[in-house]
């Protein structure tokens, strides 16, 4: 009967009369109490009384209750509810005619400041939940409600939200909540196995108030997220480490989403585990089964958690969590799933000492800028071989090694979602019980005919085989044709991908679809595979003027020829000798531009692309020739970039370092030479740039357009890894 328009003041006391006997009864959200905000709201005791087997109450709660004696004939009632309550004030009388077989009290979503007396749940000395979450009052009211139930055992005790920013123009209560040991003086006393305190803005706790209980063996699960406290300083460190080692029932731990962190305090690395003291050892204990600390932005002093050698871990979630760089988990501990998001790669595999995780079935190492730890450290994966899905999504990658995942034979799911891939990875052969492949969000042209095959072979194996493709950059033309074919032909059951297809490029460069496309494929792919006549004629020519023209050919572009294999030579020769670069790209700007390097260009390519930039102001020796150290820099750097702007047409230095970067790109290694113009059109290019015009890669900064500029970012991006060695 809930999310009607039934007026209480209306039952009458034969109402029920005829479903004496229900054991439930719902008639929430129901009653407006706008109008009567500040009258009593009285409840008809007499309709409801006469539901004397009843056992559980669902029922709007005004602004000021009133139950009458009624209610005391309800004596089975355990469960008392109330949703989306609007209740203003409850007193020690309030709840004064129910019966003492209240069990279960659930008031949430009372949304406004509530107003409440110590003594008003002294009517229920049996219940086993207190249920106040999202019903604002207060963590201190909040804790003074539990003085009736002083010493009792209790199954949980949910105060999570009972304090927001909005209350604090009604009441004397500050938002900024300190723990007091007066405040928590009663829930101490509490055997209670769930406790959640979350969302509450609890900025710091009295030593031996929070996380001190009389009974802490009875605690079961804990809830301390979203709230401004920090863990590891002072006596809440030594508070934390007392509490884990008396909780040895304790089975899952909540401790995120924690904003804490200190303006100019850098982040302390701590490569050996044994630098850190036995104060700043956090150790769970070996109940632990579910650990959540994720989004906390702590800084500071390091601790070591440790995981005791007997736990077994359910799911171990530290996501987007800087406490935890440092870490290490005992020989014989098992975790089943693992969760180290936006941690560092270089924290997880170097700083966090794990054991062979063999019992290990689910990692995820999203944005954990992987691939430079790929590049510095082989077979990555070989102390989870056992691993059945692995993320490894977000992490800037563009080729694997072939054998990364040779080890990991139990693995069936895998991401590779939003890389950089332009093809298949050649890693993906060699995992033999594959079932779910996730390659959307990269830069794939097709599925050559060798995954075609691969991917067949493993749906026969398995039965059932998941494909994920969308949001690629697919071309629908000729060399593409069998992908197309193949990818629309596939209806075998459980072979699984987006059946409605995906965008791909025509040769016309329009988008269409590519189930639009094999829907109409005689007309797009007709001429594909008739071309052999056109192939003998360009023979013919081909044969013709092999024939007639080879040494005019040869003569009109004999330097050409000459300098093209001297590159190859000398590309091949820098190869074998693993030619190596001091700076991955350096930058000429004009003096004037200065601010828009240091706060636009440098904080994108080093701090979050991961790259090594040289520029004047910061690289350049002091008291050396300019004209030396400008050639020397080009020569030690991978890429170079000129941001052109009106004032470069009249930068000397300029010019010469134009005309640095055509010799080195020419007769050494410069690889990518970039042009940023800013501010100007591209006719006012200067000429000196125009002998490269065929090798540039030419940018034109747009002007606040936060769409453009994305996509400028992802162009300058894909041109500096896609040259970038390994």
């Amino acid at each position: 009967m809930s999310g009607n328009n039934l007026d209480f003041l209306a039952f009458t006391p034969t109402l029920f009369s005829f479903i004496a006997n229900i054991s439930l009864l719902d008639i929430s959200r129901n009653m407006n109490f706008s109008n009567n905000a500040k009258l009593p709201t009285n409840y008809p005791d007499k309709a409801l009384g006469v539901l004397v087997n009843l056992e559980s109450l669902a029922i709007d709660l005004g602004p000021r209750p009133v139950f009458k004696e009624g209610f005391k004939k309800m004596d089975k009632l355990k469960v008392l509810e109330f949703d989306k309550c609007k209740v203003e004030v409850l007193n020690n009388s309030t709840f004064i005619n129910f019966n003492w077989s209240i069990e279960y009290l659930h008031m949430n979503r009372c949304q406004q400041f509530v107003r409440v007396e110590e003594n008003t749940l002294k009517p229920f000395p049996n219940l086993k939940v207190l249920d106040l979450s999202d019903t604002y009052v207060h963590p201190s009211q909040a804790f003074q409600l539990l003085k009736p139930l002083l010493h009792r055992t209790m199954e949980m005790i949910n105060f999570h939200h009972v304090n927001d920013e909005s209350i604090t123009n009604h009441s004397a209560y500050s938002y900024e909540v300190n723990i007091t040991k007066e405040m928590v003086k009663y829930i101490q006393t509490i055997c209670v196995e769930i406790l959640d305190i979350s969302n509450n803005n609890i900025v710091d706790f009295e030593n031996g108030s929070l996380l001190t209980f009389n009974r802490p063996e009875c605690l079961l699960n804990i809830s301390l997220s979203e709230n401004r406290f920090s863990l590891f300083h002072a006596h809440r460190l030594e508070n934390i480490k007392q509490f884990f080692n008396k909780a040895q029932n304790l089975t899952k731990f909540e401790y995120s989403y924690i904003p804490l962190s200190f303006i100019n305090y850098p982040p302390i690395a701590v490569t050996n585990l044994t630098n850190i003291t036995e104060e700043r050892v956090i150790k769970l204990p070996s109940s632990i089964k579910v650990v959540h600390m994720s989004h906390v932005l702590h800084s500071g002093q390091p601790v070591l958690w440790t995981i005791p050698p007997n736990a077994s871990i359910d799911r171990f979630d530290v996501s987007f969590c800087v406490t935890v760089d440092q870490a290490t988990a005992s020989n014989g501990s098992l975790i089943e799933y693992l969760d180290v998001t936006g941690v560092d790669s270089r924290v997880v595999f170097d700083k966090i000492q794990l054991y062979p995780l063999f019992k290990l079935k689910t990692l995820v190492m999203r944005s954990t800028r992987l691939y430079i730890t790929i590049k510095k450290q082989k077979n990555i994966f070989t102390f989870v071989s056992g691993t059945e899905k692995l993320d490894i999504s977000d992490n800037f990658l563009w080729k694997l090694p072939p054998d990364i995942f040779e080890n990991m034979t139990n693995l069936t799911n895998l991401n590779l979602s939003n890389n950089l891939f332009r093809a298949v990875p050649l890693a993906v052969t060699r995992i033999p019980n594959l079932k779910e492949l996730d390659l959307s969000k990269n830069l794939l042209t097709n599925i050559n005919s060798t995954f075609q095959k691969l991917f067949d072979v493993l749906y026969a194996k398995h039965g059932v085989f998941k494909l994920h493709l969308d949001n690629n950059a697919f071309v629908c033309d000729c060399k593409n044709y069998n992908f197309i074919r193949w990818l629309h032909k596939t209806n075998k059951t459980n072979f699984t991908f987006d059946r409605n297809g995906y965008n791909c490029l025509l040769h016309n460069s329009t988008v269409t679809n590519t189930r639009i496309a094999a829907s109409h494929f005689n007309e797009l792919f007709a001429g594909c595979n008739n071309g052999v006549w056109l192939k003998a004629g360009i023979g013919l020519i081909v044969t013709f003027i092999a024939i007639f023209f080879p040494f005019t050919l040869i003569y009109s572009f004999r330097w050409r020829i000459s300098f093209y294999f001297y590159k190859r030579f000398r590309h091949t020769l820098e190869k074998g000798i693993d030619v190596k670069f001091k700076y991955d790209v350096f930058v000429y700007y004009p003096e004037s531009d200065l601010s828009w390097i240091k706060y636009i260009l440098m904080p994108e390519l080093e701090r979050k692309w991961g790259l090594t930039m040289c520029i004047e102001h910061r690289d350049f020796p002091v008291g050396r020739p300019i004209a030396d150290t400008l050639a020397d820099c080009i020569e030690q750097s991978r890429h170079i970039i000129f941001l052109v702007t009106s004032s470069f047409r009249n930068d000397i230095w300029g010019q010469y370092a134009v005309e640095r970067a055509k010799y080195h790109h020419f007769s050494q290694n410069l690889q990518k030479i970039i042009v940023i113009t800013k501010g100007i059109n591209m006719e006012d290019i200067p000429h000196e740039l125009s002998v490269l015009w065929k090798d540039l890669a030419l940018i034109a900064w747009p002007n606040d357009n936060e769409k453009e500029i994305e996509n400028v970012w992802n162009k300058l991006r894909l041109w500096l890894f896609l040259n970038h060695s390994n």
